[in-house]
């Protein structure tokens, strides 16, 4: 989600699944009182759907600017994921690097947060990216 987006979304109804579990911490002075003006100015919003759309909208845009390496899966990797490249000696890459961890992460915490919500077979958060040479070198290009 952009930050161009929170507006429509904060003057629409709002479907949000929340955790079992309640997260607390204190900001500084100057977060709270741009907060608490989001709150007046959109009173059907409580603080809690505001504070979770203005992450989700940070956590969005962090997550597509952190680094991102490639890694060649190995012939075991293929074998398991039953993935076939393209062409017989190319070799097929998964996301890696800060990002590939993130996105690694997030999908076991969310399943685990699911499980939590009584969602017994959660689909994850990510997808896996595989990317074949040919992609590697036409993305290079």
């Amino acid at each position: 989600m952009k930050a161009d987006q929170l507006h429509d979304l904060w003057a629409s109804p709002d479907n949000t699944r929340l955790t079992s579990k309640q997260f607390s911490f204190r900001l500084p002075v100057h977060i709270a009182a741009k907060i608490a003006a989001l709150c007046e100015m959109y009173p059907q919003k409580n603080r809690t759907h505001i504070v979770a759309d203005l992450l989700t909208s940070a956590l969005d845009e962090l997550e597509k600017k952190l680094p991102e390496e490639w890694h060649p899966l190995n012939e075991e990797e293929l074998n398991y994921l039953r993935i076939v490249p393209d062409e017989e000696d190319e070799d097929v890459y998964q996301l890696g690097g800060p990002r590939g961890r993130f996105r690694n992460i997030s999908n076991r915490q969310y399943i685990e947060m699911e499980k939590e919500l009584g969602n017994e077979n959660p689909e994850p958060l990510f997808e896996k990216i595989y990317v074949t040479e040919a992609h590697m070198k036409a993305k290079k290009s």
